[in-house]
């Protein structure tokens, strides 16, 4: 009898429930897209910081120390070695170019690396088991801001900063010699680089090639990281203070505190610290763009909410008599209540279902115009996106509702 009434009820007021479905749909076409892009924000959002530089600096433990560069390779094979987009060692020093003293950088510019196969387990027994791989890192990985006019440098080849380059009086393809201590190298420039830092005043050259100049083979100074991770909820975190299930959650998560304790832990002659400036501004950013889809999301669902009560509110009022007629001949609070709220469930679970297809549909559009990528949509953001058009669809329908319920049938039957 419950579902037979239901079904008539809808037949019988098809535009207003088709009103109610329409709210829901605005609401959760809305918030399943705003969902979808959230929940796949970090990573996508993360990537595009990533192009404004490194995140983590890696030094030498100890004063006038260096790190060894064959060590470098396990920053991939931490737990998170697939959240490090790229590194790039550096040695650095003063050297003579025709009679003027300036800083020369060796660095990756595009290094293939060999990575052995990974047997090994984490914290919390999870495992890796993964086959040997090679990958291509340096700065044309992580600075991709770097501006070269002209060619990439080879062996024996340098970039020269735009600004060096004036100084020196040096343009592509002339040849300068770098003096340092008791040795030199000949160099012949590729390109002027310009990157609006210190790069611009400096000559950067292989990082084999300063190796051999400063006769320091093998050796780095600094490594700079870009990792992608994910902000923080405090400031500071001190591991060693965390009880052991808090610590497997931290050390489980791509936070840049937990990313560079891994990174001390599989070269522990180095010491890691964020790049502040990089890091927090990145964290912020991506907490604001959170709060934001939230916020937008809630207000969305706000104004559905409003639409299917102003929808239910005007049902009842049109049926009055009906409501007055089934109290008249028995039917109690909790029933009336519950025809209506069946109602309202049915129409958010249409709505839902709509509006969650054309959400996904939304999504995937704005992963391509914002970062040139499809985003895919999670069963999470699905469920959830379906849990709340339903859940505001019961919700805009609880005034109307206790409206109904109120309903005396001797006054409302009384003239007919």
């Amino acid at each position: 009898m419950f579902y037979r009434l239901l079904s008539k009820a809808i037949a019988r007021r098809k535009l207003r429930i088709a009103l109610a479905v329409l709210a829901v749909v605005m609401g959760a076409s809305i918030a399943s897209t705003l969902l979808t892009v959230s929940f796949d924000i970090n990573d996508k959002m993360g990537r595009e910081l990533k192009s404004y530089g490194a995140n983590i600096l890696l030094q030498p433990s100890s004063e006038g120390a260096f790190i060894n560069e064959s060590e470098l390779y396990k920053i991939k094979t931490i737990f998170w070695r697939h959240n490090i987009i790229g590194y790039s060692p550096y040695l650095s020093d003063t050297v003579k170019i025709k009679d003027t003293e300036i800083v020369l950088n060796g660095a990756y510019f595009d290094e293939e690396i060999r990575i052995p196969g990974l047997n090994k387990t984490f914290i919390g027994n999870r495992k890796a088991d993964e086959k040997e791989a090679t990958i291509r890192t340096g700065v044309k990985t992580i600075a991709s801001w770097w501006k070269v006019d002209g060619e990439w440098p080879a062996p024996k080849e340098a970039l020269v900063g735009v600004n060096a380059a004036e100084m020196l009086g040096l343009k592509q393809g002339d040849i300068f010699r770098a003096e340092f201590a008791n040795s030199n190298e000949t160099f012949k420039i590729s390109g002027i680089l310009s990157t609006g830092g210190d790069e611009d005043e400096q000559v950067t050259v292989s990082l084999k090639d300063a190796q051999i100049l400063f006769g320091k083979p093998g050796m780095v100074d600094r490594v700079v990281v870009s990792a992608l991770t994910k902000p923080e909820p405090v400031e500071e975190i001190d591991p060693s203070r965390l009880p052991p299930e808090q610590y497997e959650i931290w050390y489980c998560t791509p936070y840049i505190s937990s990313i560079m304790f891994q990174i001390e832990e599989v070269i522990p002659d180095a010491s890691a610290r964020p790049i502040r400036q990089v890091a927090d501004n990145e964290g912020k950013l991506l907490k604001k763009f959170e709060w934001l889809m939230f916020l937008i999301t809630g207000i969305a669902m706000t104004t559905a909410s409003l639409g299917v009560a102003a929808a239910m509110n005007t049902s009842i009022f049109e049926r009055k008599k009906e409501i007055g007629l089934m109290k008249a001949i028995g039917a109690n609070g909790n029933q009336i209540a519950g025809l209506f709220f069946a109602e309202a469930a049915v129409t958010g679970i249409i709505g839902g279902a709509i509006g969650i297809l054309i959400g996904v549909a939304l999504a995937r559009m704005v992963g391509l115009w914002v970062f040139g990528a499809i985003i895919n949509p999670s069963l999470f953001s699905v469920l959830i996106s379906g849990i709340l058009s339903v859940g505001i669809a019961l919700l805009g329908s609880m005034l109307p509702v206790k409206k109904a319920i109120e309903i005396e049938p001797s006054v409302i039957l009384r003239g007919d």
